[in-house]
């Protein structure tokens, strides 16, 4: 069951969440806070956008105030201020309503095939946004001279850049159905995981600039191999722990000797934000890819005309099922009748429209777990699995008197239309998979397909011997 925390017609219980988890996440980076340098982590901003991005009915200037209401609160009983937690704040704000401005729109269609320009799409705005809030916070802060505001701009545009970077893809991402746990305890799933961790220790051990680096190729195979929900959780935990092992010296990285006044931890931030970069962009490059496949499987395995599995498909779909031999299977192979003279009388668009009708009655007729299928032309398959005595024969009939007891709609006109029916029914014996047992069955049940014709056509055939000894 999905539970929906906002609701776009619920406003005292929008305010109330939306109110409560600002205050929550400005508690968290309150207390991340390191001497002389802001939150190690403001997850907040981020989280917000988010929040509106995926419910765009909290766009609205109401609910920007009680968001700005609960920043100013947080800072002014948590940390003291007064004005100042009005000013800086307002910092929050621009970043908040500037990415959620420039997202919004693009992330309400669920069209799969525009995953990667939304991903795109992300880091534009995070730049812009981490600019506007940088040059406010900066400002704010009261930091006039050129190198104190340099330290302040970079500090803050750093730590909302590479927040917004590693947190939105993670939050944005809808289809969390494609995460299952149990595809981790699979060796190829774990070994990119595996390979994060080594990295992340190597650039530890090893240190200077080039560290931060150490996890891309791990990341882009997470990227290539896992679901994009997962990816995204792992570039956000790959980020958040070399900014905590470069804060706390773990992580060398020398920072402070650049041209520029950036300290270390700008610097990391800056780094793991370009680092993140990449993996998300194969990430969801590879998701696309997969969808596209999947289109494409559907297209190969469904007949266009009638929404019936086609002779490719039926062949899939058997291949997912148990196949033992003692497995007995059911076919009905199935004719239209005098197919071309109503090509030639009505055209093919009227040709068409009876085959559209017969694959209907065929689907009404059988049950939900037979196979229905458009084996090519006019002719139709229905495989039966361990059909009971007569039952496949009873259900031949019905198809047949389905098709010839209500006239058809041909261009205006009423068509009479019958069907010749020829089946096969046998236990799989000493055939290996399911595609020599079906071919096998097919073709005995061609046979008496052919005895129907013969005989006058309009009629079932039954198969009254085992195919075993019918087939060389």
């Amino acid at each position: 069951m999905r539970v929906k925390l906002f609701e776009e017609h619920t406003t005292k219980k929008n305010v109330l969440l939306l109110y409560f988890t600002t205050l929550l996440f400005c508690f968290v980076g309150s207390h991340l806070r390191i001497p002389q340098e802001l939150s190690l982590f403001w997850p907040v901003n981020a989280i917000i956008s988010g929040l509106l991005i995926r419910n765009p009915f909290l766009h609205s200037l109401r609910y920007y105030c009680v968001i700005f209401a609960a920043m100013v609160f947080n800072d002014t009983v948590f940390s003291g201020w007064a004005l100042q937690a009005v000013t800086l704040n307002i910092a929050n704000m621009l970043f908040i309503v500037t990415m959620v401005s420039m997202l919004v729109r693009h992330f309400q269609s669920r069209q799969g095939s525009l995953l990667v320009n939304k991903a795109l799409r992300i880091f534009p705005a995070c730049l812009v946004a981490a600019l506007v809030c940088a040059g406010w916070g900066a400002l704010a802060q009261g930091q006039l001279s050129y190198i104190t505001f340099a330290t302040a701009w970079g500090d803050w545009f750093s730590e909302q850049f590479s927040t917004g970077l590693m947190l939105l893809p993670f939050l944005l991402t809808r289809s969390w159905n494609t995460f299952l746990s149990r595809s981790l305890f699979y060796p190829s799933r774990l070994l990119p995981l595996l390979s994060v961790v080594i990295s992340l220790t190597v650039g530890a051990l090893i240190g200077g600039a080039g560290s931060l680096t150490f996890p891309l190729p791990a990341l882009i195979w997470c990227a290539i191999v896992l679901p994009v929900p997962l990816t995204n959780l792992i570039i956000l935990l790959t980020g958040i722990t070399e900014i905590i092992l470069v804060a706390h010296g773990v992580m060398n990285i020398q920072g402070e000797d650049g041209v520029l006044p950036l300290s270390r931890l700008t610097s990391a931030r800056l780094g793991v934000a370009t680092v993140a970069i990449s993996p998300l962009i194969v990430a969801v490059t590879m998701e696309t890819i997969r969808q596209l496949n999947q289109r494409l499987a559907l297209r190969a395995n469904y007949d266009f005309l009638t929404r019936l599995l086609s002779r490719s498909g039926l062949y899939e779909v058997l291949k997912d099922k148990p196949f033992t031999p003692q497995r007995k299977t059911g076919v009905i192979l199935l004719d239209v009748d005098y197919f071309k003279s109503i090509n030639d009388s009505f055209g093919h668009h009227a040709g068409d429209e009876v085959l559209e009708q017969i694959a209907r009655r065929i689907e009404h007729q059988s049950a939900a777990g037979d196979w229905v299928c458009r084996f090519g032309g006019e002719e139709f398959v229905v495989v039966v699995d361990e059909p009971q005595a007569n039952e496949l024969y009873l259900l031949a009939e019905r198809i047949r008197q389905s098709v010839v007891a209500e006239k058809f709609w041909v261009q205006g006109n009423t068509a009479t239309v019958t069907v010749s029916i020829g089946l096969a029914q046998d236990g799989a014996c000493q055939d290996r998979d399911w595609q020599s047992h079906i071919h096998r069955l097919i073709t005995a049940a061609d046979k008496n397909l052919y005895l129907s014709k013969r005989n006058g056509r309009n009629q079932t055939s039954p198969a009254q011997l085992p195919v075993t000894s019918e087939v060389a």
